[in-house]
């Protein structure tokens, strides 16, 4: 009878273990954004003359800090979205760094491919093909997406609270030469896999470059517009009863 129970008691526990490794296993991966939303940046700091000294002249030459200066935003709009069992890919157009209130034409259309599975990257994954060194947007869930990449050994993913990248670049790690001196980054996300925000740094935590992410939540604009409608109505009821009011004392 004993060992009944004993045999009972290890096969119930040997199911919950492999239900538990089957549910990790079959976590989906997919996107936060959806089609035609907007996503906006601000540059609070850019400290160009220190970022010259430590990336050269170029640095806002191309790729995702191009025209970056303090003040500037830029914008995606989130296009064709596409996920299956291989890749996860966002389309997007893209204004570039700009202090303009009017965005204008388009500057590109640009695309983001990450694999369906971060397991599948190979090990000491880094980001060196963004001029941030780390991009701006992941999949979702993004903690459990970033936790499951094999990163090298200057990205550490913190989850405790929101789910962070924080990047060690130790001097000349990069090309020679290149960075000119150590550097820091904390790059944290939302729930969406947007940057949220993105702080490089150099010794003695001087921010060099400080990004936010600045578009209204999706609650705000139905908001705003209740707000306004609601307005509009009392304005309307007011100066309604203000004239019957007037038109009875005559």
């Amino acid at each position: 009878m004993k060992r009944k129970v004993v045999f009972l008691n290890f096969t119930l526990l040997f199911l919950l273990i492999c239900s538990i490794i089957s549910n990790v296993d079959a976590t989906k991966y997919s996107m936060g954004v959806q089609n035609n939303q907007e996503l906006i940046w601000k540059c609070n700091v850019c400290n160009q003359i220190e970022m010259d000294n430590i990336f050269g002249n170029d640095w806002d030459d191309s790729g995702i800090f191009e025209n970056l200066s303090k003040g500037k935003r830029m914008k995606w709009r989130i296009g064709n979205i596409e996920v299956d069992e291989t890749f996860i890919k966002l389309n997007f157009s893209m204004w570039r760094w700009t202090s303009r209130n009017i965005w204008g034409v388009k500057d590109k259309d640009s695309q983001i491919i990450f694999f369906s599975n971060p397991n599948d990257y190979t090990k000491d994954l880094y980001f060196s093909s963004y001029s941030s060194l780390v991009p701006f947007w992941f999949p979702v869930p993004v903690g459990e997406y970033m936790g499951g990449l094999k990163l090298n050994k200057w990205y550490d993913v913190d989850n405790r609270v929101l789910p962070t990248l924080n990047v060690e670049i130790e001097k000349d790690t990069i090309l020679p030469g290149f960075p000119s001196k150590d550097i820091k980054i904390i790059a944290i996300y939302d729930d969406q896999g947007i940057l949220n925000s993105y702080k490089l740094y150099t010794k003695g935590n001087v921010v060099i470059i400080e990004i936010s992410f600045y578009s209204l939540p999706p609650y705000v604009i139905p908001t705003l517009i209740g707000l306004t409608i609601g307005l509009s109505l009392s304005i309307i009821l007011y100066i309604f009863k203000k004239r019957r009011s007037e038109s009875v004392s005559l």
